[in-house]
Parts: structure tokens; sequence; C-alpha cells
């Protein structure tokens, strides 16, 4: 005789009803849980609406025109000549470091961030809201750039006498691992790779009397001579970030590589004019394009791993300031503050009535909005949401209006076939 277990007993003892009423819940549950899992950043933004809302979410900077401003997890890092903070949204302090930088700049990935003092001797290592690390060189020595990846592994490139390019690496202890001196090539940008077994070198030159950038990947265990040489071509590299893959922001081309010194996948501009670009968005890169540096009007594009847009966005508006983190990115013309998820479906804007100059973006998606002696908090749910015009959309336009066409438009049509043909 077989003995029944407790779960069907207890589903024997249920009544019809009663099994209804446990479908429900269950049901209600499980929705509950991928309502939350799916929409868990907008979440996190309407709780923190809802706290921050009833209190005051001004607070004065004493930040200058080249100051930066970034959006690290809950928190936003401000760094200037003079200080290093990182406030919470409503402007309580969790780190204050003096410094003194005559010409400030940032890496950062994942929790980690690096702030040093291009052509000075300082450097500060930020992370877990706290100051890690503090690196003075030598009246010897000046700093180039210096870069860090999520694990909190740090590329310093200096410029040294005797030597055209310097790189140090340290590991996530802060303890120097390697260093590449070289006296054949410059070296202007370096940074780890995502697995933490090699680093990338951007080695600026010429080739046949042309300006050519080159990429050499160094293993740790090769030390002495790069394992692969990639030539990058005429691209200027503006930025660079590893995180999941390694980011190269060039003025021309988008590349993604992996951690073995392969370019796994390409985003070329074509005729496009990249007027801002960020690499702080999860797995994806943002970058903001205009047919000339003159033009306002552009299209904003996210860019995938693999090289893919995520979404398009055309803009109207001159272009302030571009930032992104997690999956959500805002961007600031001197009209509108506009933000978008990464897929850029639909976005938000609101006037930029407040002459806002700057913004960053929290893990939440909400903004930092920054102006000459404030920071203030924005929540895109507060602002008009706008789903981008389709094609279907345009056609609905021009049929409700009757199909009627203007001479202008008229005369576009019956030239167009002429200039296919010419």
């Amino acid at each position: 005789m077989k003995i029944p277990n407790k779960l069907q007993t207890f589903q024997d003892s249920l009544t019809k009803k009663q099994r209804m009423i446990l479908l429900a819940v269950i049901a209600v549950a499980v929705l509950g849980l991928l309502t939350i899992t799916v929409f868990r950043s907008n979440i996190t933004s309407i709780l923190r609406w809802m706290t921050y809302s009833q209190s005051n979410d001004n607070f004065a900077h004493n930040a200058q025109s080249n100051s930066l401003f970034l959006g690290m997890g809950d928190h936003l890092l401000i760094c200037t000549q003079s200080q290093i903070q990182l406030v919470s949204p409503t402007g309580t302090p969790k780190l204050k470091e003096t410094v003194n930088m005559k010409t400030p700049a940032l890496n950062a990935s994942g929790e980690y961030a690096v702030v040093y003092d291009v052509g000075g001797q300082e450097l500060r290592l930020i992370g877990q809201s706290s100051l890690l690390h503090s690196l003075t060189l030598s009246p010897e020595e000046s700093i180039l750039c210096a870069t860090v990846n999520e694990k909190g592994w740090v590329a310093v490139t200096t410029k040294v006498s005797g030597y055209k390019g310097v790189v140090t690496v340290y590991n996530k202890s802060f303890e120097p691992v390697l260093t590449i001196r070289l006296s054949s090539r410059y070296i202007s940008d370096a940074v780890v790779t995502p697995d933490c077994r090699g680093v990338y070198l951007i080695s600026p030159g010429q080739a046949e009397g042309a300006f050519e950038n080159t990429l050499l990947y160094y293993t740790f265990s090769s030390r002495e001579e790069p394992t692969r040489i990639i030539s990058l071509g005429s691209n200027v590299v503006l930025s660079i970030r590893s995180a999941g893959r390694c980011w190269i922001l060039g003025d021309r081309s988008l590349l993604i590589l992996d951690s073995s010194g392969v370019i796994t996948a390409t985003y070329n501009y074509q005729d496009q004019y990249l007027k801002m670009g960020s690499l702080q968005g999860d797995g994806f890169a943002t970058l903001f394009f205009s047919r000339s540096s003159s033009r306002s009007t552009g299209t904003l594009v996210t860019v995938g791993m693999d090289g893919k847009p995520y979404g398009e966005l055309e803009l109207e508006g001159q272009t302030m300031a571009l930032a992104a983190q997690g999956h959500d990115v805002a961007l600031l013309t001197t009209g509108s503050i506009i933000t978008a998820e990464r897929k850029l479906e639909n976005y938000t804007t609101s006037p930029n009535q407040k002459g806002i100059r700057n913004l960053a973006v929290y893990q939440d998606g909400s903004v930092a909005l920054v102006n000459s002696a404030a920071v203030s908090l924005y929540f895109p749910l507060s602002g008009t949401k706008i789903e981008p015009k389709t094609e279907d959309s345009h056609k609905q336009a021009d049929e409700n209006s009757g199909g009627e066409q203007t001479p202008e438009t008229k005369q576009q049509q019956e030239e167009a076939p002429k200039e296919a043909t010419e």
C-alpha cells in the first residue's frame, strides 16, 4: 500500500474554492516577482522619489567650470582642482579628500574610480564609498593617463625622462605587478583587461607619413614583448574603459575587445560627426552624432557589446552634456533634459529652465542636475514621456493631412528618380 506524501495529503484536503484561491495567490506572487525583476530600476527610482520628495533635494557645490561629475552607484562623485567628494543624492558627504590638481581627470568602472592630475603627480583610487589608495609620483615623473577596471586594477601611463612610454600596472591591493618601459614607442593610454591577465597600450605614431594609432597587448606572463600588435588606423582614441569588455572610443569608430587581444566588434561612424560619447553604461556605449560639428540636431545611439545599436533617437537642440549608468542614459541640451532606457524605445523630456550645465545618472535611473552653484535631484517620472515616431506613424500623419503636397515636396519627389539615375 502506497503512503501519500504530505503535499498530496495537503492538496486532497483542499476544497475547490481553496485551490482556486491558492492558485490566484501564487499567480500574483509570480507576477510581482516578474515585475520587480523587469522594472527593478523604475521601482527603485519610485522608492527614492517617495523618500526624497518631501526633503530638500538641492545642495550647493564649490565646483568650477572644469570640474567633473560622475554617478557611481547611488552616489555622486565630484572632482575639482582642490577636492574630491562623494555625496548622496541629497548632498550628504560620504567622502572628502583635499587635493591639489591643476587638471583633474577621472576614469571609472564598476564600483571603482581613479582620479588623477594630468601632467601632475597626484592620483587617488576611490571605491566602496571610501578612499582606497593614494599615489604621489616624484617630480621627475608626470601622469599622462590612468584607468581602472571593474575589479580595481589600475594602469598608470607616465612621462619619464629617457623613455617614450612608461606604464605601471597595480593590482587590487595597489601593489605594482608590471612596469613596461618603451624607448621606441610613445604610449598615450593603457587599461588592464577585464580578466586582469594583461594590459592594452595605445601607441600613437606614423605610418607612411600619416597618423596611425597602434594597440599593443601585453600579458603579464610575456612582460617583455607584446603578444599582439593591432593597427587602429587613423582612429584617435578619446576614451577607454574595461568592464566586461575593453571599450575604445575613437573619433571615427567604437572598438570592442575581449581579454585576449581580439577585436570582437566594431561600430563605424560612417560620415557622422561624434559630438559626445559615454562608455559608462552597463554593457553598452552611448554616442551622440551630428552631420557636422556646427549642427545642433543629431542622433543619439546606444551600441551593445556585439557592435549593433540597441536603439537610435533623433533629437534637436545644442548638446551640453551626456551621461549613462546601469541601463539608463541622459542627455542635456540648451532647452531640454532627455532621459531614456538604453533601448531608446521611448524617452522622457523636461524643459531646462534652471540653467543646468551638467548632469550625472544614478544607478536607479534618477539624475543629478548641476547648475553653476547647486546640484538638484531629478526623477524622469516627472517628465513628459514621448514615443519616437515610426515609419507607420509618419505614414498615418500623411494620410491624416489628406496626402497634400507642398510645391517643395512635389519638386523633391520629381527630382528623386533623376538623382538616383545620375
